[in-house]
């Protein structure tokens, strides 16, 4: 059960307050449940911020923080937590930091491993086989095909028609580096991205169940089924919100939008 299906659309919070659930890690084990951080907590932040105003801290990938509050009333508004570097304290952007160590630049990895942490594998189309269509998202048309003999999900790419083609691009590009870097067994992954224009497309892991609501209308499910699908799901989503590196809302959580 994968709570973001092929056709799903996600986007990066902005601003949103992550959220902390010990215990569960990217494997997705575990039944605790999604938290705030604890006050006295150290926190790592993943992007440079530069303060704007004398109350904020200025963030430097790697710095760590302790949280001291999360409370908006503190911070002065949603999203911003109060924290203390050093002797600074200050408020900050909580979409910046993660309980995680930021992972290391693409250039500091050698070879193969430095592309990937830029973007997914790039994919000849001529590799690919489409079939029929499988659902529409907001990034575009989702159809099952094969890769290399296996069965996968192609998301192509939806272009404007007064958008220059590498803008069009630029967005799988930006699309496809969001997915590289969720890894969690009840999210769909990246299995490459192909940025041959105009075929533009996303590569993803193909959900051989098809979209719950599907299942949901086809037959009686016990509801010892329906409570175990429910809490992959739930799985999925705290790991957006608080464990992936950049902290991810998808906005579009429905039945035929989970497999």
């Amino acid at each position: 059960m994968s709570a973001t299906g092929g056709g799903g659309g996600a986007v990066a919070m902005d601003p949103l307050e992550a959220l902390f659930s010990p215990g569960v890690g990217a494997g997705g084990g575990g039944g605790s449940r999604c938290l705030r951080p604890a006050a006295g907590s150290f926190w790592t932040a993943v992007f440079d911020y530069e303060a704007s105003a004398e109350d904020e801290l200025s963030l430097r990938r790697g710095d760590a923080l302790e949280v001291l509050s999360t409370d908006a009333k503190v911070s002065g508004d949603e999203g911003w937590w109060t924290g203390k570097i050093g002797e600074r304290v200050g408020i900050f952007p909580a979409n910046y930091v993660s309980r995680q160590p930021p992972r290391a630049p693409a250039a500091e990895l050698p070879g193969e491993a430095g592309r990937e942490a830029q973007v997914a594998a790039e994919i000849e189309f001529s590799q690919l086989t489409l079939q029929e269509i499988i659902g529409v998202g907001g990034f575009g048309k989702v159809y099952r095909g094969s890769w290399k003999g296996q069965p996968v999900a192609v998301k192509a790419a939806r272009r404007d028609p007064d958008e220059e083609v590498g803008a069009t691009a630029e967005s799988a590009r930006r699309e496809a580096r969001l997915f590289a870097m969720l890894r969690h067994r009840n999210i769909i992954a990246l299995r490459g991205v192909c940025l041959q224009e105009p075929n533009l497309c996303l590569v993803m892991e193909y959900a051989q169940g098809g979209p719950l609501n599907r299942a949901l209308a086809g037959r009686r499910i016990p509801p010892r089924t329906l409570v175990d699908w429910a809490v992959q799901i739930a799985r999925g989503m705290c790991y957006l919100h608080a464990e992936a590196i950049v902290p991810i809302i998808h906005r579009d959580l429905k039945s035929s939008n989970s497999e």
